[in-house]
């Protein structure tokens, strides 16, 4: 990892806790399982987008209000602002609800891209504004996620990738150049090879 000169976080599930309950939004919006929450309301139109956009809103700032850091995750995004690291986060979660998030938690990354203005990972488009922003060569920047959709993006975009924070191996871990069970271990594996 000694090549890694910034790193950009997913929020949820990496960085702090989320009490999301997909399969209730699902079910509120007529979704069904097989399809992207996100994918399902674009394809709506006019008042029933608009329905299931104050939906997914209401769902999204109850989960922001009781969001905690992961353990871990704030003693290393500290470490990384003490070594002069740019950050970012990247999110599928509006803007608003991520910004209660980051307020709730003293979160300081200032670079914060929602699907408000960017594609939605696994789409690269963020990824690629902040490789640009950063003045840095994607293959030098590190995607840290908890799921398909960070992993996938990270890919797409030509970076390194990183998997933390899980009890069982999931299926799409092969998409993940590093996996570390928690934020202790990663930690520990970036800053000794850093």
């Amino acid at each position: 990892m000694k090549h890694i000169r910034a790193l950009i976080f997913d929020l949820d599930g990496t960085l702090v806790t989320s009490t999301l309950d997909f399969a209730q939004i699902r079910a509120e919006l007529g979704c069904s399982a097989q399809q992207d929450v996100l994918e399902f309301v674009e394809q709506l139109s006019g008042a029933e987008r608009k329905e299931a956009q104050e939906i997914i809103h209401r769902h999204e700032v109850q989960d922001a209000e009781s969001s905690e850091w992961l353990p871990g995750a704030k003693a290393f995004v500290h470490a990384c602002r003490s070594a002069g690291m740019p950050l970012a986060i990247v999110t599928r979660n509006s803007d608003y609800s991520s910004r209660i998030k980051m307020s709730r938690n003293g979160i300081p990354i200032p670079y914060l891209v929602t699907r408000e203005n960017s594609k939605p990972k696994p789409d690269p488009e963020a990824l690629h504004q902040i490789a640009h922003a950063f003045s840095l060569d994607t293959a030098s920047i590190m995607m840290v996620g908890d799921y398909r959709y960070d992993l996938e993006a990270g890919r797409n975009a030509s970076m390194s990738t990183c998997l933390v924070n899980f009890d069982t191996m999931p299926e799409y871990a092969e998409l993940a150049d590093y996996r570390f069970n928690n934020f202790e271990q990663f930690h520990r594996a970036f800053f000794e090879a850093s």
